[in-house]
């Protein structure tokens, strides 16, 4: 899967400290469809409004969540799942860091994959994989707005370095 040519990644930048999963559903549906941002921070803002309300994207109740701590996992899920009309699952890759990356490649082969990523204590940063790459993965980083490549070593040895975050902890 390859980023929209028409969609400049700096377009769907995060806003504020905690709309990383918004703009990296974001990124998804303009992956995935010809959706493209007519105004992408009040865009970005109303989708985290979305994800963190009680109602999922698919129109079924979520588990509400405090918009101050960003998107939690089953609302990134449920997105994607509302895109995909596939079943998504939310694996907890922390512990299995190596495990963890093979479930993402194996899983990009027919979508992006959000990707939670943090320090060793906690999760903080939601990126996008969108595609796999001879010796990595390319992510979409909401917080600088643009396209980087994880080589898998950095993945595995939980040194991933996007924002500034290190380890791996969900992928989605």
């Amino acid at each position: 899967m390859r980023w929209p040519a028409d969609l400049a990644p700096d377009l769907l930048r995060q806003p504020d400290a905690r709309s990383c999963g918004a703009a990296s559903v974001l990124g998804a549906r303009a992956l995935l469809t010809s959706w493209r941002p007519e105004s992408p921070t009040e865009d970005i803002l109303g989708e985290h409004r979305m994800l963190t309300s009680s109602r999922s994207p698919r129109d079924r109740f979520q588990m509400p969540w405090p918009r101050a701590l960003g998107t939690p996992p089953w609302a990134v899920a449920n997105a994607l799942r509302a895109l995909t009309d596939e079943h998504i699952a939310t694996v907890f890759v922390r512990p299995r860091p190596v495990i963890g990356y093979d479930v993402l490649r194996e899983q990009l082969r027919s979508r992006p994959v959000g990707v939670y990523l943090g320090s060793r204590w906690l999760p903080r940063h939601v990126v996008l994989a969108v595609g796999a790459v001879e010796g990595g993965v390319e992510v979409f980083d909401p917080a600088q707005g643009r396209l980087v490549t994880v080589r898998e070593q950095h993945w595995t040895e939980q040194r991933v370095d996007v924002a500034g975050w290190s380890h791996a902890w969900f992928v989605v």
